[in-house]
C-alpha cells in the first residue's frame, strides 16, 4: 500500500472508531452508516502489534510463508498457532514482518464491518520519519513514536525515557507533537530534551508530514486478506437483478401459457387432420394420418420416368376399351421400368392383335409376352412400354 494524497487513517481509541487526516481533527465514525471512504486504512495499535525485520537466505523465499512462525517462534512469548504473520520483501534477502495475535486482528475486521477494504497498516508507520530522528506523539494516556525506516511502538508515558535511552543508534533530532509543551518535553531523557523540537498538534498533524511515496506493509494477509465485496456489488446491482429476475418469471408464465394454448390446438388439430384421413380412407389402421396419406398420395405422383399414373390408365383404357369383346383382368405399373403389364380375355388371337396396332397407333409400344387358348376364349398378357 502506498500513501495517497488524501490519505484518511481510521483508529481505535476510547472514544471508539474515529476517522483522521492529515491536519484536520478526528471525527468520530459509525461503521453501520456506510461513511468509511474507500482511501481510507486501520491504524492497527501500535501496543499490540510487533514490526521486525529478517533475513532470509534465497533459497527459502519460496517457503517463507509457511516458515515464519517458526524462524520468530522465540521472539514470540505467545503461541505461533495463535498468532497472525504479515512480511514484504525490503530488499534483497531482508523482509519486513509484522506480528499480531490473530485474536485482535479478528476484533478489528469486526468493529470495521464487513464492507471494509482498506489495509491494515503499523501505526507507527504513519509518523513522518527522516534518518536520524524520532518522531513522538504524546496522547492522553501513551506516546506513539518512530525511530526507524520499519521500527516503531506505543509505550505509556513513563515507559518513553527508558525506551529512548534503549535505543541502539543515538538521535540527532527529537520531533514531538503534543499538546502541552511543559509536560510533554518533561517525558524525555535529559540528553535528548535539548534536541527535542516541540510542534503544537496531534496525530493528523504529524499525517500532513507523512512520505506521500511510502509503501507501507499491509497486515491483511492470509487468512485476513480482503475478499470480494459481494454485499457492496449486490447493493449496487440489487435493482437491476430484482427487474431481471421479474422479467424471466414473467417471460416463463407466458413460455408456460402458450405451452398449453399450443398443446391444446396440437390436440385440435391431429383430431381433423384423423377425421380429414377418414374421410378420404375410413378403413384400415391408423398410426399416423399424415404420413400415411401423402404415402398412398405419392403413388399417384409423377413417378421417376416423369410419368403419372392417372394419366397412364387413361390412355391405356381408352385403346381397350374401342372393343367391347376385351376383358381386362389385371393391370401392373412399373413407374422404375415405364411399363404396363395387362392380363386380358379376348374371343380370338386377332382381337388381342388389333389391340396391339391400336397401341402402336396411339404411340405405345405394346408386346406380346405369353397367350393361351381356354376354351372359346384366348388368355394373353401384353407389356405396354411407355
Amino acid at each position: 500500500m502506498t500513501a495517497s494524497e488524501n490519505l484518511g487513517v481510521l483508529r481505535l481509541d476510547a472514544q471508539g472508531l474515529r476517522l483522521w487526516r492529515a491536519g484536520q481533527e478526528a471525527v468520530s465514525l459509525d461503521t453501520s452508516a456506510e461513511n468509511i471512504a474507500a482511501d481510507c486504512a486501520f491504524a492497527v495499535p501500535a501496543d499490540r502489534a510487533r514490526l521486525t525485520e529478517i533475513s532470509v537466505r534465497s533459497d527459502e523465499h519460496r517457503h517463507l510463508k509457511q516458515a515464519l512462525p517458526f524462524i520468530l517462534e522465540d521472539e514470540v512469548i505467545d503461541p505461533i498457532e495463535l498468532m497472525h504473520f504479515a512480511f514484504t520483501p525490503i530488499d534483497g534477502d531482508r523482509y519486513l514482518v509484522a506480528l499480531a495475535s490473530q485474536a485482535d486482528m479478528g476484533s478489528w475486521l469486526e468493529s470495521l464491518g464487513d464492507d471494509f477494504e482498506g489495509a491494515f497498516v503499523h501505526e507507527a508507520l504513519f509518523l513522518p520519519w527522516q534518518p536520524g530522528e524520532v518522531c513522538l506523539v504524546v496522547e492522553t494516556r501513551s506516546v506513539l513514536l518512530r525511530w526507524g525506516q520499519h521500527q516503531g511502538a506505543r509505550v505509556e508515558h513513563d515507559l518513553l525515557a527508558p525506551l529512548l535511552n534503549a535505543l541502539p543508534t543515538a538521535a540527532d533530532a527529537v520531533i514531538v507533537y503534543g499538546r502541552d509543551q511543559v509536560q510533554n518535553l518533561a517525558l524525555l531523557p535529559d540528553v535528548l530534551r535539548e534536541l527535542a523540537q516541540w510542534r503544537q498538534g496531534h496525530f493528523g498533524t504529524a499525517l500532513m508530514l507523512v512520505d506521500r511515496g511510502q509503501k507501507f506493509i499491509d497486515m491483511r494477509q492470509g487468512a485476513f486478506a480482503p475478499s470480494l465485496p459481494f454485499k457492496r456489488w449486490w447493493q449496487s446491482w440489487k435493482p437491476l437483478a430484482i427487474a431481471l429476475i421479474i422479467g424471466a418469471v414473467l417471460q416463463v408464465a407466458s413460455d408456460l401459457a402458450q405451452y398449453w394454448r399450443l398443446k391444446d390446438d396440437n390436440i385440435a388439430l391431429r383430431a381433423a387432420i384423423e377425421e380429414s384421413y377418414r374421410q378420404a380412407n375410413p378403413r384400415g389402421s391408423l398410426v399416423d394420418a399424415e404420413k400415411q396419406l401423402d404415402r398412398q398420395i405419392a403413388e399417384y405422383a409423377v413417378g421417376v420416368k416423369g410419368l403419372i399414373f392417372t394419366e397412364i390408365l387413361d390412355r391405356v383404357g381408352r385403346v381397350i376399351a374401342v372393343s367391347s369383346e376385351l376383358t381386362l383382368s389385371s393391370i401392373n405399373y412399373s413407374d422404375s421400368a415405364g411399363e404396363v403389364r395387362l392380363d386380358l380375355l379376348a374371343p380370338n388371337y386377332d382381337e388381342i392383335e388389333a389391340l396391339r396396332e391400336r397401341f402402336t397407333t396411339s404411340g405405345l409400344n405394346a408386346t406380346l409376352e405369353t397367350s393361351s387358348q381356354r376354351d372359346t376364349q384366348v388368355r394373353a398378357r401384353l407389356k405396354v412400354t411407355l
